[in-house]
């Protein structure tokens, strides 16, 4: 099936994003990306290609225990922002001189969403104050612990286990995989969340106001401001949701205006108050300025 994004879409600049990432949760190979997802228990293993026709992406399905077609059309169309009229944030971004080279070098570059609540509750607190590199190698030695997975010509594609799985992973258990004791607090606290409905992706979306959805995620133990936005970026998708403070951000700004110093807060909400609706998007430009 062929899925067709609202304005612009790049699949090949999406490629070799992902590409780099190093997420066990999908593989990348000859311009193909694999993926396997659970739906109520039921596994299916799709693989995403360029497409002939413009601004979309070819989706074909290659094993499956009885998951809809449209379901999975639904995922990817969330996994990829396909919904999201870039158009809009291009016309702002025309205007601002920070965001005008990289918005026409990665034309057709969406964000890349978690559309799973667990994934994206334990990268905002793995991912907190460290490289990517170690982040990410964290990540899969948590995923690779509970061994779910589809198996497909010879190969293994990693599924995320679910909330009520992390809980069954002692603090010791996540130490030696070199998670700090913190972080394992938090993971499993999340985790209880998500079973608990304060922290279900359904619960989180059901707030209208940003700030009041950031709050209630900031009252949470292990939430703080970085990883709040983290998740109402990138899969609440509240747009004007910016992590304020983030590094990345700091760094790109340091080039874009030229700077001897990082910034410091006030020097970066200042540029930060002037995205208004298109924040989400300007951030993740904005990092791409960096690589």
């Amino acid at each position: 099936m062929i899925l067709r994004a609202n304005g612009p879409l790049d699949y090949r600049i999406m490629y070799d994003f992902m590409a780099v990432q190093d997420d066990c949760l999908y593989t990348t190979v000859d311009q193909k990306v694999r993926k396997a997802e659970s739906f109520d228990g039921r596994r299916v293993l799709f693989e995403l290609s360029e497409s002939a026709e413009p601004d979309s992406v070819n989706v074909e399905i290659l094993y499956n225990e009885g998951v809809e077609e449209k379901v999975v059309a639904a995922y990817v169309t969330d996994w990829f922002d396909l919904d999201y009229d870039l158009n809009r944030f291009y016309k702002f971004a025309g205007g601002n001189a920070r965001l005008r080279e990289v918005t026409q070098r990665l034309h057709g570059f969406r964000m890349l969403a978690y559309v799973d609540i667990v994934d994206v509750l334990v990268w905002s607190i793995i991912g907190q104050q460290i490289n990517m590199k170690f982040a990410f190698a964290l990540k899969r030695r948590l995923v690779e612990h509970f061994n779910h997975s589809v198996e497909y010509e010879g190969e293994q594609y990693r599924l995320m286990p679910s909330a009520e799985e992390l809980l069954t992973l002692s603090v010791k258990e996540m130490r030696e995989m070199q998670i700090s004791t913190r972080k394992a607090e938090y993971i499993r606290n999340c985790a209880q969340g998500i079973i608990d409905g304060e922290l279900s992706k359904e619960y989180l979306q059901s707030f209208e106001h940003y700030d009041a959805a950031k709050a209630h995620l900031t009252k949470v133990k292990g939430i703080g401001p970085w990883s709040a936005n983290v998740v109402l970026m990138r899969t609440i998708k509240f747009r004007h949701a910016i992590p304020v403070g983030d590094a990345g951000l700091r760094n790109a700004f340091k080039i874009t205006d030229q700077l001897d110093d990082k910034p410091d807060r006030a020097y970066m909400e200042k540029i930060m108050s002037e995205w208004g609706a298109f924040g989400t998007y300007a951030t993740l430009y904005t990092w791409r300025i960096l690589g």
